[in-house]
This record gives C-alpha cells, structure tokens and sequence, in this order.
C-alpha cells in the first residue's frame, strides 16, 4: 500500500521551503486564496507525472527569482520506504530514486499511484477525448507491466507514418509502418478495453452512493478509436490512406480512442448538473481506486483541490467517508477547517499562509 510519509519542497511557486509529514488518513491543508495550498497538490503531481495540471511550462513552477526547484518525497510501498526527487534547473530536469538518477518518469510514478480531483475536473467530460484516453492509461499503466512499451512503440510508430505522409512518400513507404503500427494498437486497445469493463461495475456502485438520486440507465463504452464500420485497424488505414495524405496524419486508431457515456441514453454534459458531473468524475476516481486496492493490494493517494467547490456539505461528507472506507491517503485543501465536516482518527491539519506552513495539528489537539 502507497503512503506518503514525508513532502520536501524547495523554491516551488511560492514556497521558499516547506516539508509535511502527512498522515496515512486524511490531511488537511488549509489556507486563503494564493496561500499556496494548490502548489502542494501540485508539486505531489509534478512528482508522478512529471507535469502540472495548471501549466505548460515547467520554467514557471519555480519561485520567482529562483534558478531551480527541488522536490522530493518519501514513499512507503510493499513494506519499504523508498526515496524519490525532482530538480529542474531552468530547461534541465533530474528525476531520482533512492539515490539512483532515472531515465524515464513511469519509473517514479509507480510508487506514486496518485489521483487528483480539483474544480476543473468535470472537464474530463466537457474537453476532447485526450483526457478520457488519459484516465484510461492510467489505469492500464498500473495493472499491465506491458502497457507502456507498447504504448511508446505505438506512438514512436505513428510519428514516423505522420512523417512520411506530411513528406508525401510513395503509398509503400508509408505502408511499411502499418504492421508495427497495428501490433501495438492492438495491445493497447486490448488492454484498454479489458480494464473499461472491469472498471465499470465499480463505476456503478459508487455513482450509486454518490448520486442515489440519479436513479438513471448508464451505459459505458468503448470507442476504440477507429469507426465500427470496419472490421479492424489495418482495413481502416487501408480505405482511409488517401485522406490520411490530405490531411498529413493518421487520422484513426488508439491515439484517437475515447469512452462514451450516456445517461438514460444522453451525454453527461446534457444530463448531469455541474455538480452531478463533478461527482461523476468522483466516482470515476474513486472505481479506480478501489479496483487498484482489490487487483494489485496497491492503494491510490487521493488529491483533492478545493474540495468544498460545487460540492455542499452532505456530498463532501460522503465522499470523504468513502474515501475513509477506502483506507487510503489522502489530501484535500480548503479555504476554511469547518467546510470540512468528516474527520478521521488520522487526521493532520496544516495551516498555510504566504507560502509558509504552520506547524501541523492533529485532530485530537483542536
């Protein structure tokens, strides 16, 4: 199981310097606007992602008037403690793990199987199929050792098939890409497809407990990113080369998968209130969660940003006790302590203010 015992921040936003010892339950950063609270959630992203969820551009991560930034944490997982970080220095990044330097992100973030849910998260429904591809991957990422190869062979494939079509090469020179280009595509779609199942009675259950009211017919789908008009992937690059010439790219395949959900047979955009849609995503993250623990005994670290947004109090308490029954670490900021009704026996409560952090309470001493 994933705890994080220990969060060191140096020159990251507007925190100077700051180190957490969190709880294995729920912790509590608590702070006004600006304060910093978002950087915190932030930089536990950074570190298992390798990028922000607020910018593009990593330069801006780091505290103004500062040449680099530092993060580095320590993890508890399979009953060991292991040791990662982070250093960028203006365009140079260095990632480490337990004093060793790494080549690839993937290799820190499987000791942080993180989930972040902030205000903007309902988007994951609104915005393109991008994010919906992402949710997925994640959850493949963590339960296939084989899905990332594949993933970067596909990817590393499509690339060089979009080059020769924007050079125009000769219909044979781009066909020659189309073999590696379908094994991998068949793999991830495998594998995508495979965990969308096992994932949705999860999914169910918990918009049961989240939404009771909803009461509604949910379907949730596939798409595997090519038109279910053709049999497979090699008879649609087949029919569609010539527009794939037009256009300069590969239009169909993995890279344009997406999952489609209706609710009583409508879109959840035109179904759902705002805040029904953020509790959809909830229930997303938290069927993940739970299918995590149950098939790997690994356990998701929770991130909650601004968890009194959208949300009244009844559906922040149920989450929150949810996440309880989960059994797995979690951090949630707020702009006031009393939004936030549900406490747990391990409980850590941190002030912040101007990027400075107060000495952290534990909920028996308030």
């Amino acid at each position: 199981m994933a705890v994080i015992h220990t969060l060191h921040l140096h020159q990251f936003r507007n925190i100077e310097q700051a180190c957490l010892s969190l709880s294995p339950g729920l912790n509590i950063v608590v702070g006004d606007n600006a304060a910093g609270k978002t950087a915190l959630i932030e930089a536990l992203w950074v570190l298992a992602s390798g990028r922000s969820f607020r910018t593009a551009k990593p330069q801006q991560l780091i505290r103004h008037g500062e040449a680099g930034l530092t993060l580095y944490c320590e993890v508890e997982s399979d009953a060991q403690l292991h040791k990662l970080g982070l250093q960028r220095q203006g365009k140079q990044l260095e990632l480490r793990l337990n004093g060793e330097s790494l080549r690839s992100q993937s290799e820190l973030a499987r000791y942080l199987p993180i989930q972040l849910l902030t205000p903007e998260s309902h988007r994951l429904l609104e915005e393109g199929p991008k994010a919906r591809r992402q949710f997925l991957d994640w959850g493949c990422f963590y339960h296939h050792r084989e899905f990332m190869p594949n993933w970067r062979a596909y990817h590393r494939v499509l690339k060089q098939r979009n080059h020769a079509l924007k050079q125009r090469l000769a219909a044979p020179q781009i066909q020659l890409w189309d073999t590696a280009l379908i094994n991998a595509g068949e793999q991830i779609s495998q594998y995508r497809h495979a965990y969308l199942n096992a994932l949705t009675p999860h999914l169910l259950a918990f918009i049961g407990e989240l939404m009771p009211e909803l009461n509604a017919q949910i379907d949730v789908r596939f798409y595997s990113g090519w038109p279910s008009t053709h049999s497979d992937q090699q008879a649609c690059l087949n029919e569609q080369l010539s527009r794939d010439y037009q256009l300069g790219h590969t239009q169909y395949g993995p890279h344009r998968a997406d999952i489609k959900f209706r609710i009583q047979h409508q879109e959840p955009l035109v179904g759902l209130s705002r805040g029904q849609q953020k509790l959809f995503v909830c229930a997303l993250l938290l069927a993940q969660a739970q299918f995590l623990q149950q098939q790997t005994n690994d356990a998701v670290i929770m991130l909650i940003d601004d968890l009194p947004a959208e949300l009244d109090q009844h559906h922040r308490s149920t989450l929150l006790s949810l996440l309880d029954k989960l059994g797995i670490q979690h951090l949630v900021t707020t702009t006031a302590l009393s939004l936030i009704t549900h406490k747990q026996d391990e409980t850590t409560i941190f002030y912040l203010n101007q990027g400075v952090l107060t000495p952290p309470l534990k909920e028996s001493d308030i």
